[in-house]
């Protein structure tokens, strides 16, 4: 349970169990603490006992409002000692609530509590002209009620530490999860080994926005960003959406793989089809200067090795002859189109439509023929 949940803890429901334990043993504490406080001369009158339920009542609502709880607890027991009852150390019936706003993080105000509950006997010993004996009886006593509560202070800094390291690691894996696919940062997490994986199958896509950095000379930084932001948030749902993993922005360029790091049949089908999405949804907008933007997309299919490398900057990433011949289908293509390798072009041809482009010449393999997608097939 994190501190944020542990806070606003009865926000969705009722108290839960251990509160109601809670809520009954301090009700029960207080109403002994009441009956066996030393200094009483005679049985307490029954509405002392009132203290006891009242406190335990509000300690139900701690966790919504753990600031007004202390107030309120701190109020009634002001109340309480004001009227010939039984005397108690405020540590009994302050417990359960300066524990809570103190691991809530409401360190000032419990101090505040503390301090007057621990400081205004000594104020009333040295403004009141008290019987002999009294003053050292009531000295005597302050020193265990300051014990109780310095303990009840620590006690609610261990749970507030544990909560904000809670917290701490909760954010850590959420950040952790933002760069690398679950299954590998589990395995990041379990041992300090060397992750690094052979797939055979796998599709890579590469969208890269034609002339966008140009067309943002001049622009805001501010805006440029932004609409990066936007548009690769658009993106990030997309590949979500089709099972598939990002592996990295290159600039105005975005980088997607099916297949891994859990094997898939249809990889391809799914980068094919979220490749479409990506073409429609950019044909639709204007880059920061006004202009019309445009994409080039390219696609290949092959094997793989996937790994993450960095130490202190993980980054889980593809190599392969694979990789670098989508990125060429992506740099050799055509602005608004989606270049596919004929390998891909084999697997999907059943399911989408495409027009043959021919064979390009493709630095470092010569010719290649290549295909543009331009649809999935009506049956499909």
């Amino acid at each position: 349970m994190t501190a944020d949940s542990w806070q606003s803890g009865m926000r969705q429901g009722p108290p839960v169990g251990i509160d109601w334990v809670l809520a009954v043993a301090l009700t029960g504490v207080v109403s002994v603490a009441i009956s066996v406080a030393p200094q009483q001369q005679q049985t307490p009158v029954a509405a002392a006992y009132v203290l006891g339920p009242l406190l335990g009542g509000l300690s139900l609502l701690r966790r919504r409002w753990p600031l007004p709880v202390l107030f309120a607890s701190a109020a009634t027991l002001f109340v309480y000692n004001q009227f010939d009852t039984p005397g108690m150390f405020a540590a009994v019936p302050l417990s359960v609530s300066m524990v809570t706003a103190w691991a809530a993080g409401h360190l000032a105000w419990s101090s505040v509590v503390a301090a007057w509950f621990t400081l205004s006997p000594i104020v009333f010993v040295l403004v009141s002209d008290l019987p002999e004996g009294f003053a050292d009886q009531l000295v005597s006593g302050l020193v265990s009620d300051v014990a109780l509560m310095g303990a009840v202070l620590l006690l609610g800094e261990a749970l507030r530490t544990r909560r904000a390291l809670l917290a701490e690691r909760e954010r850590s894996e959420s950040l952790l999860l933002n760069i690398l696919p679950a299954s590998v940062a589990d395995r990041l997490k379990a041992n300090n080994e060397v992750i690094a994986d052979r797939f055979d199958q796998v599709t890579v896509m590469f969208a890269d926005l034609v002339d966008f950095t140009e067309s943002s000379d001049g622009i805001e930084p501010g805006e440029v960003v932004a609409e990066l932001d936007e548009l690769f948030t658009v993106f990030d749902e997309l590949a979500r959406r089709h099972g598939l993993e990002k592996i990295k922005t290159i600039g105005d360029a975005y980088m997607v793989a099916g297949g891994l790091p859990e094997p898939s049949a249809g990889h391809a089908e799914a980068v094919a089809g979220m490749a479409l999405e990506v073409r429609d949804e950019v044909a639709g907008r204007t880059d920061p200067s006004g202009r019309p933007l445009a994409v080039r997309i390219g696609i290949d299919t092959g094997p793989v090795v996937a790994g993450v490398i960095g130490r202190h900057k993980f980054s889980y990433d593809l190599w392969g002859d694979t990789v670098n011949t989508a990125s060429r289908m992506e740099s050799q293509g055509v602005p608004g189109r989606i270049q596919v390798t004929e390998r891909t072009q084999q697997r999907l041809r059943d399911r989408f439509r495409f027009e043959r482009r021919g064979p390009i010449e493709i630095k470092g393999k010569g010719e290649m023929p290549t295909w543009f997608l331009l649809s999935r097939n009506d049956s499909s």
